[in-house]
């Protein structure tokens, strides 16, 4: 296996918290923002919040000093979910067990939702059973060490692969086959502290606004940007520095998108910026990837670059809106070797109604310009393959009901339609789906 190269960059963003800033009580009151347990940091509850629907604890809570701007993308655990294993241990272990179904109108014979790689089947899924193994990093100003595993098994684990690692160098599956597979997303050691710190390993992608891990998303389906816009995870190092409660850096080095090792090993830059109001009603963050990456032309590489902005408000304790606007484009990716772009605008719009039950709502336009990104995979036997050059949209609505702090129920609504090149949806130019899944914390 050859070695991989990286080089120097500067970079900053994480995603941002869907939901609210409070918690409802029984009587609809809203309570005061509460310090997180002395186990638990911001970065733990946020995220966590944000899935379980329970309302969402401000950014920078009292007594936290606002140390930690950028929350993972994987929840680490909400002071009110009951963990199966000590969460004081030097070691923390937590996980999730994920599965759902999805009702496709249209009754697909192939029984795929179109060209989706993920929650892709109109066929009951395990989609994750996730266990999380990490020692995380001392809140002070020494030096501590820390780190972190990640192992998924279910049907998501197509898009937590790596080229080099649960892939061959040129994308091919190595052991996982097509409906349920095994994927470790994450594997990385971490030094420093809660202000400034590095990564290296294997570590989720900084860019965009949905994630891998179930527990941290809002909707069950994923949005077009998810599945086709951008990297999921990266190989390489990555810094932080939390330059103030509001104003938040990283910077890093990776070898490019979704890969150990690949035919062509070259180092992305990989950044962005993310600044937050003291009050929390205004957060802005912008990420961007550039490097050299494989191209539509077999053996060809050229740079691609992405970027990916997000504005999020609110202007109520129980409402938030955030807006996710994207922008992607490859070099000789076309085959008359002439550039392809991609691009498109997520809205998302969450109240919290009751303590236990959180409505959203998601607007998406993807625009695959030259029909280069969305296709099913022939690995997953997905019959949906491209190209299909136009227009993506799609509505959905759901709930997130949590009856108990570690059981989410996700119910929702979806529809899909498409403007451009060819049917993408077994056939048809749009499709409606109703899906329900549940996860469960442990």
């Amino acid at each position: 296996m050859k070695k991989c190269k990286f080089g120097l960059g500067a970079c900053a963003m994480s995603w941002l918290i869907c939901g609210v800033n409070y918690v409802w009580a029984d009587n609809g009151a809203v309570p005061p923002p509460m310090a997180p347990k002395s186990s638990a940091s911001p970065s733990d509850m946020a995220p966590a919040a944000a899935a379980l629907g329970m309302g969402i604890k401000r950014l920078f809570p009292e007594g936290s000093g606002g140390k930690h701007l950028f929350p993972e993308h994987v929840p680490k655990g909400e002071e009110d979910v009951k963990h199966v294993f000590p969460q004081g241990w030097p070691i923390s272990l937590r996980g999730w067990v994920s599965g759902g179904y999805v009702y496709n109108g249209s009754t697909p014979s192939s029984h795929f939702n179109g060209p989706y790689n993920e929650v892709d089947r109109n066929q009951p899924q395990l989609n994750q059973l996730y266990f999380i193994a990490e020692k995380t990093l001392k809140d002070t100003k020494s030096i501590d060490l820390g780190g972190r595993v990640d192992v998924l098994f279910g049907n998501d684990f197509f898009l937590a692969q790596s080229n080099g690692l649960e892939r061959t160098e040129s994308g091919a599956p190595k052991w996982n086959q097509q409906l349920h597979g095994f994927a470790l997303p994450q594997m990385y050691a971490e030094i420093g502290n809660k202000t400034v710190s590095v990564k290296l390993g294997h570590f989720y992608t900084i860019i965009g606004y949905e994630g891998v891990p179930a527990a941290g998303n809002f909707f069950y389906s994923k949005s077009y940007s998810y599945q086709f816009a951008g990297p999921f995870t990266h190989w390489g190092g990555l810094a932080t520095a939390n330059i103030s409660p509001q104003l938040s850096v990283r910077a890093g080095v990776v070898n490019g998108w979704d890969s150990l090792d690949r035919q062509n090993d070259n180092p992305a830059f990989l950044g962005g910026v993310k600044y937050a109001t003291t009050d929390q009603f205004f957060t802005g963050s912008l990420a961007v990837i550039t490097g050299q990456e494989p191209t539509i032309i077999p053996g060809v590489f050229g740079n691609r670059t992405r970027y990916s902005a997000i504005v999020t408000l609110r202007p109520l304790e129980k409402l938030e809106f955030t807006l996710h606007q994207h922008f992607s484009s490859q070099a000789n990716g076309n085959v008359n070797g002439t550039a392809a772009s991609w691009y498109g605008v997520d809205q998302y719009l969450n109240y919290t109604l009751h303590k236990t039950v959180k409505a959203g709502f998601r607007f998406e336009w993807f625009r695959d310009a030259d029909g280069t990104r969305v296709s099913g995979s022939e690995f997953r036997g997905n019959p949906n393959r491209g190209a299909f050059a136009g227009d993506f949209f799609s509505v959905t609505g759901g709930v997130n009901y949590t009856p108990h702090p570690n059981i989410t129920f996700r119910p929702e609504v979806r529809y899909d339609w498409f403007s451009g090149e060819g049917r993408p949806f077994n056939g048809n130019n749009n499709q409606v789906m109703v899906g329900i899944n549940a996860y469960v914390q442990f």
